[in-house]
C-alpha cells in the first residue's frame, strides 16, 4: 500500500484536494505538519491537473513516501507499494 506524506503548505495542497475526490484514496488530517495520502493500489498524479509548476512537481516527495516510484516524468507520477513492512 503506497503512502505519500505531503507537507502542510498551500503549494502542495492540490495533492490533498485531488486525492479527496478519488475512490479508494484515504487522507489523514495533518499531523506534525504532514498530510498522509494512502490507497491500496497504485497512486497516480498528473502535474497539469494539480496545477503545479515544474519546481513544485519535482519537490512533491519532500514529505516522504512509503512505497516506490514506478514512473516519474514531466507530467505524470505513479507510486506503488513495495510489499515491505513500514
Amino acid at each position: 500500500m503506497p503512502r505519500l506524506y505531503v507537507v502542510d503548505v498551500p503549494e502542495f495542497r492540490p495533492l490533498v484536494d485531488v486525492s479527496r475526490g478519488r475512490d479508494g484514496y484515504r487522507i489523514s488530517a495533518p499531523r506534525k505538519g504532514y498530510w498522509m495520502i494512502e490507497t491500496d493500489g497504485p497512486m497516480t498524479f498528473e502535474r497539469k491537473a494539480l496545477g503545479m509548476k515544474p519546481a513544485l512537481w519535482y519537490g512533491m516527495f519532500t514529505g516522504g513516501l512509503d512505497g516506490e516510484v514506478a514512473e516519474w516524468g514531466r507530467d505524470t507520477v505513479t507510486v506503488i507499494g513495495t510489499n515491505q513492512p513500514a
